[in-house]
Parts: C-alpha cells; structure tokens; sequence
C-alpha cells in the first residue's frame, strides 16, 4: 500500500473533492443553456459560468462559451461556430437617460436586438452594449468595449473598439467552402 504525505493528501483532496465544488463540469453550464435559451443548435457547449441566458436567446451550431455574463433581456441572436474568451458581457438593456422625469434616468428599460453573426470570434473581456451586430468572421480583441456595428470580416480592439484590419476573406472563403472549422 502506498502511503501519501501530508502535502500529496492536500492536493488529492483539493483536486477531487474541493475543485469540482468550486468549478463546476462544463456539462452542467451546457445544461443551463438548453434550459434557459429559445434555441440551442447542435453542439453548444458553455466551458464556464453563465448568467442570464432567457427566452429571447438564441444560438446557432457550435456556439462555445467560455463564461458569459447577459444583462437585460432584449432579443440575441448568436450564429454557427461563435467562440468567446472568458468573461463576455452582452447588454441588451439601457436606462432611459434622456426623460423629462428623473435624473440621472427614470424607470422606463430601453431594449435593443443584439446579433452576433457566424464565425465570430470574441477575446477575454469583451462588451457588447445593446443593439450592436457583429458581422460575419468578425474577430474582437480582449477587452475590446463594442458600442458600434462591427462589419464583416473586421477584425477590432479597444474602447471604444475600432477596426484594426480586416481578415483575408478569400482565404476565409477557402476555409469555410471546405467546412474546416474549430471545434
């Protein structure tokens, strides 16, 4: 028999026992998902936390999370093959700040449709506020803050986020023709 010491009995325990306490299975943040969205597509999957997911999501095949928060509950679309770093936030919510009733804003909840087409790809960070779209093979760097239209292909960063280049879309174009996508 073998013996464990004291620190390998510490990392045992804190591996098996205390870690998947703190960091749940990605299966149970997939479940989430199907549980709280309109539609889920084939092969979604959530590898870390999520928050607000409600009926007015929507998320095409092969949307991966890697934890998201939603704040507010306006219309989501997310198309095929999106991938997110940790941390995306999607706003879909504003305060009405411009009333002629209260200051800094009164009561009334402005909503706003927010799509993210295909083949998006989001960095560690990012924020969405409402109303924006994100075009097709869109890639936004970590930390970008999104507060406009983001066209096809662009490839922005910062904030406010602001196009740095543009992907090669014949190549872009070769790849998705021959369905070479990651999983």
């Amino acid at each position: 028999m073998i013996k464990l010491g004291v620190i390998e009995k510490v990392r045992y325990y804190l591996n098996y026992y205390l870690l998947p306490l703190i960091r749940p299975d990605w299966r149970l943040h997939t479940y989430h998902l199907h549980k709280r969205c309109n539609s889920v597509g084939a092969g979604c999957r959530a590898n870390g936390p999520i928050s607000g997911f409600h009926k007015n999501v929507h998320l095409g095949d092969h949307v991966h999370f890697n934890g998201c928060s939603i704040l507010g509950d306006g219309e989501i679309r997310i198309g095929r093959h999106f991938h997110s770093g940790e941390n995306l936030v999607i706003l879909t919510q504003n305060h009405n700040y411009d009333s002629k009733d209260a200051i800094p804003y009164d009561n009334i909840k402005l909503t706003h449709k927010t799509t993210i087409k295909d083949f998006v790809w989001c960095g560690h960070q990012v924020t969405l506020v409402p109303g924006v779209t994100i075009g097709e093979g869109a890639v936004i760097a970590a930390g970008a803050v999104v507060t406009k239209d983001v066209p096809d292909f662009a490839i922005v960063g910062g904030n406010p986020a602001k196009v740095i280049k543009y992907r090669d879309i014949e190549q872009f174009s070769d790849l998705k023709k021959q369905g070479r996508f990651h999983q």
